[in-house]
């Protein structure tokens, strides 16, 4: 019995993390619908582990389940992303300023590793979101926060699919990195306000991106509306 309760929670847990990385990598896009026996076959097991996975999904509120049984993404406006990336900043900056006071010598070369291995994926755009965030989290995990760390996994599941389409897919990365590698830096130095202007170069630069192009999506949608 034990070991066909942890086969279920492991089923359950591949399904969520599966629908998850669809959605911040923008494969499922933020708005469109799937049904929930669509999902199950897809995913080749029966609808109940779909459906756990969907609720902690939509307690994240990652997506919606709507009454007639079909699970929609959930979006976000323009001033809700503006809110969005301005609590990011605050949270991770949190992170960054604990990481450069509790992480050890070892962290270095690791986070250097993570680092370069982005650096070599900027053709390859989902492989280079997935270092991006193995470079970001792995830096806020020296935080020693793993509520913060929670909070901030919420942020960027709503914010993410939007990074993906606007500002990393199709987009030149020379910037991002330069940003990136000061970031490294201030955490090898544990220099906090390097670091925290090297993360708000990277939030900024997201927003002056991603806004506008909600904006006009907003608009489009008002006028067709008309």
């Amino acid at each position: 019995m034990a070991i066909e309760k942890i086969s279920v929670k492991t089923l359950r847990q591949e399904v969520y993390d599966q629908l998850r990385d669809k959605i911040i990598s923008a494969e499922l896009l933020p708005g469109e619908t799937v049904s929930l026996r669509g999902l199950a076959e897809k995913f080749g097991v029966s609808l109940m582990p779909v459906r756990e996975a969907l609720w902690q999904l939509e307690s994240e509120r990652i997506i919606v389940i709507e009454s007639n049984k079909r699970i929609r993404v959930n979006t976000l406006t323009a001033k809700e992303m503006e809110e969005a990336l301005r609590l990011r900043l605050m949270l991770e900056s949190t992170a960054v300023e604990r990481a450069c006071e509790l992480r050890p010598d070892e962290a270095i070369p690791k986070i250097k590793g993570l680092l370069e291995a982005m650096e070599s994926s900027v053709e390859r755009p989902k492989i280079y979101m997935r270092r991006n965030t193995q470079f970001h989290f792995s830096i806020y995990s020296y935080a020693d926060s793993p509520l913060l760390l929670e909070m901030l996994n919420r942020l960027w599941a709503r914010v993410f699919p939007y990074t993906f389409l606007h500002a990393i897919l199709n987009q030149d990365k020379t910037e991002a990195m330069k940003s990136h590698w000061k970031m490294f830096e201030g955490f090898a130095e544990r220099d906090k306000e390097k670091i925290k202007d090297a993360l708000r170069e990277d939030l900024e630069r997201a927003a002056r991106i991603i806004i506008p192009a909600l904006e006009k999506s907003e608009s489009s949608a008002s006028s067709d509306s008309k």
